[in-house]
């Protein structure tokens, strides 16, 4: 069963029920919040997983933990996480190199405008005195760090517990928890500004030994458990960690082949957790955003073709749908992308593709 915001054709394919709630691509009001527990409460979920959108509300979070078996990280350490100030020096205090991050407007140098527990990259801007007249009240400043973005997937499994608490009792002491980096991938960002439109796996053993060491700096005594992933800046051949996403992501479609649900409620539940041998091939996944309005009745969608809408109209700066490709080598990989970006073209026409956004880059 599924609750999704675009509840599309995939989802419903997948999924035995769905039940389509827009508001989860932004912040859920007391009224949805409300039509979200009346859902749950009638699927009566044996586990509940779940993913981006709840960082913005610790405390339907909270509510969410609490009343259901939730696979996945504290209320509590999910507002620690998030909170930009407490990652920074947490950061600084096990040695890995971050941005600077302040309250307010910064006078001089390049800076990002953020909002902290929002996610998408949607409301992240390159600030300037004349880019927000009205600063959310959850708002920051990030220094801006040069370089290639990039994303890492990994499990993070928690230690022994030392009295009979279970796994989900934060409560209880731990010893040191172990970290498995499932891969790193580059971040693909939509022209102009930061929204994520996808990721490509990469394969540099320099990068993959850095990502290897940052983790093994952070996580020990930070108490994750599960699927996590993290955003950061690779430059010079160092990273600069961005923020720590502590829930299923987006770019678990790049690793799609291994176990991954299995691996989230063995690490929660404290269960055996099962092998997982990382694809040497490179993949790429791609969102494909409507430059203008779209309407989608009459297109046909390729059954490679991903996440493909139900029908109607899609809004400009929306996500259309999505594609996936692999290559045994990144040449081979952009021709993939290449070769079913130009099968789209020929199916839909100059008029409709001109509208939209391939993000094959």
């Amino acid at each position: 069963m599924a609750i999704d915001a675009f509840a599309d054709v995939d989802t419903q394919q997948a999924a035995q029920q769905v039940w389509r709630l827009p508001a989860l691509a932004g912040q859920l009001s007391a009224e949805d919040a409300h039509a979200l527990f009346e859902k749950l409460d009638s699927w009566q979920p044996e586990t509940l997983l779940i993913g981006s959108g709840f960082e913005a509300s610790i405390a339907l979070y909270q509510s969410l933990y609490q009343r259901y078996a939730l696979a996945g990280n504290t209320p509590a350490l999910l507002a620690q996480v998030k909170n930009p100030y407490w990652l920074s020096n947490y950061c600084a205090a096990h040695g890995v190199m971050t941005p600077s991050v302040q309250a307010q407007a910064p006078q001089q140098g390049q800076w990002l405008y953020k909002v902290a527990g929002q996610s998408g990259g949607s409301h992240v801007l390159k600030w300037h005195q004349a880019a927000v007249a009205s600063p959310a009240a959850q708002a920051y400043w990030q220094r801006l760090q040069p370089g290639l973005a990039v994303g890492a997937l990994f499990v993070a499994e928690p230690g022994p517990v030392k009295d009979q608490g279970s796994v989900k009792d934060q409560g209880s002491v731990k010893d040191p928890g172990s970290v498995t980096l499932l891969g790193v991938h580059a971040l693909k960002q939509r022209p102009g500004n930061y929204t994520y439109a996808g990721a490509t796996r990469l394969h540099e053993p320099q990068l993959i030994a850095a990502m290897q060491a940052l983790l093994e700096a952070l996580l020990p005594d930070l108490g994750l458990v599960g699927i996590n992933s993290l955003d950061a800046i690779w430059q010079d051949g160092q990273l600069h960690l961005l923020e720590i996403n502590p829930r299923l992501s987006a770019s678990m479609r790049l690793y799609a082949d291994l176990p991954l649900i299995h691996a989230q409620l063995a690490s929660c539940q404290g269960t055996l957790m099962p092998e997982l041998v990382a694809n040497s091939n490179y993949a790429s996944h791609c969102i494909l955003y409507a430059r203008q309005a779209i309407e989608t009745e009459y297109m046909d969608f390729p059954a490679w073709l991903e996440d493909k809408p139900e029908g109607g109209s899609i809004i400009a700066g929306q996500p259309l749908c999505s594609l996936y490709a692999e290559g045994a080598t990144k040449d081979e990989l952009q021709q993939a992308l290449q070769d079913k970006k130009t099968q789209l073209e020929k199916l839909w026409g100059t008029y409709v593709c001109e509208r939209i956004e391939f993000n094959i880059h």
